[in-house]
């Protein structure tokens, strides 16, 4: 084993070599041996505290072991930003005195809500995208909190978004307002110049976290911080290619997963999705052809359900009660409709965004710092036509490494959550 693991250190040394030049590679940094965090921290000109702080999946920072992946804080370039567990636009507009809505102009952000850990930021020179420079949105009235408001409710009544609300009264948490409060309503009718793009507006979409809130029973983002468990999970396959690579890791490391399958590919490759089952993995819903569930009418909400319940009921006899919306969207609607079908709609705490990054030290860097117990890991073991999942299965092997040298385990999420995987 330990032959293998510095073969497995040295090939990937030789790739990151042979690789061209990749702004984020800088970051990662592979325990050697005989290193110790002060003397990475030291080598990389960071303190230790931030690279603890870097690395959120640490839960013995004295103990680290060789072959283990430590995300390594890049220095700060001026009037630039970086994202880090646990940010909003709100916090960081606070945290750097500027207007909530000169940095989503600043950086053309249409859906406050979305930002992602080590994404950099543009930060305006003094408000300098308004007229208004960096002054707060104007007051045009106040509104008294009434019982069964909620901030989304208020501002859909108002016409002005959760975002312009939260900033005209300072809520940090735009899930804890109350009764008989008063908030103050700021003006629509400020428009930015002429040259500046057209100012976005906050998702009408209540958030994951307001989701799961709202529908504790039925609606998951992960399990109890007071265990040691974590979920792997994979969405979009059965892939040809991708799925029995991601499958041949998750055997050799000895790991359970969970596969969220689409209907139609299940069709085409039946004989994988037997495979995933077969191996102890658990095989759950996501649709027939990835829809936005959030957009769509209940009748085809249910269709997507039941053509994919159906199609993986005929290829493995199981017949699942874990689904994920494609794209994690849905709606308070379509939640309820979904809970009425005896599903549970699982989510994700954290998001290696390698649909998007298919580099494999970006994957470990968007994965490894947001990594908490409880944690559900979202992956892709497909995609479209045009995308490869390669670098999802040749990150997994240090992902697990890493994970496991802290003290993780890992299950499928129907064990992690206590639910039933099947109906």
């Amino acid at each position: 084993m330990k032959k293998l693991l510095r073969f497995t250190i040295t090939i990937g040394m030789i790739m990151l070599l042979l690789m061209p030049s990749f702004a984020e590679a800088a970051q990662v940094h592979r325990v050697a041996r005989g290193e110790t965090l002060f003397l990475i921290a030291q080598r990389h000109g960071v303190t230790v505290n931030e690279l603890i702080t870097q690395n959120g999946y640490l839960r013995n920072p004295n103990n680290i072991s060789v072959g283990q992946v430590l995300v390594v804080p890049k220095q700060e370039e001026p009037n630039v930003y970086m994202v880090r567990q646990g940010d909003t636009l709100y916090k960081i507009s606070q945290k750097l005195g500027v207007s909530l809505t000169d940095l989503a102009i600043e950086n053309n952000i249409s859906n406050w809500n979305h930002i992602y850990v080590g994404q950099k930021l543009s930060v305006p020179a003094n408000g300098a995208n308004t007229s208004t420079g960096s002054a707060p949105s104007q007051v045009s009235a106040d509104y008294v909190v009434k019982r069964g408001d909620s901030l989304y409710k208020i501002s859909q009544e108002l016409g002005v978004s959760m975002a312009a609300l939260a900033e005209a009264n300072s809520l940090k948490d735009w899930n804890t307002i109350y009764i008989g409060q008063v908030l103050k309503v700021p003006s629509t009718g400020v428009t930015p110049p002429a040259e500046a793009p057209k100012q976005p507006e906050a998702s009408p979409q209540l958030s994951m976290t307001q989701l799961a809130r709202m529908y504790p029973d039925t609606y998951y983002l992960r399990g109890s911080a007071n265990t040691t468990k974590i979920a792997l999970t994979f969405d979009d396959g059965p892939n040809p290619k991708y799925t029995p690579q991601i499958l041949d890791v998750l055997k050799q490391q000895g790991v359970p997963a969970t596969f969220f399958v689409m209907g139609s590919r299940v069709e085409r490759h039946p004989e994988i999705v037997q495979r995933i089952a077969q191996e102890g993995h658990v095989v759950a819903n996501h649709t027939w052809i990835h829809p936005d569930l959030s957009k769509v009418p209940q009748v085809t909400l249910l269709s997507e359900m039941q053509r994919t319940e159906d199609i993986i009921h005929k290829v493995t006899g199981l017949r699942t009660s874990l689904m994920r919306p494609p794209y994690g969207r849905v709606n308070p609607e379509g939640i309820e409709k979904l809970r009425d079908m005896n599903y549970k709609v699982i989510n994700w705490s954290v998001d290696s965004v390698d649909w998007r990054d298919q580099d494999v030290d970006q994957i470990l860097i968007n994965t490894l710092p947001g990594v908490r117990q409880g944690g559900i890991l979202l992956f892709h073991d497909a995609g479209g036509d045009q995308q490869t999942r390669g670098a999802t299965a040749a990150a997994l092997p240090e992902i697990i490494h890493t994970l496991r040298s802290q003290g993780y385990e890992f299950v499928t999420v129907d064990e992690l959550l206590n639910l039933p995987a099947y109906k």
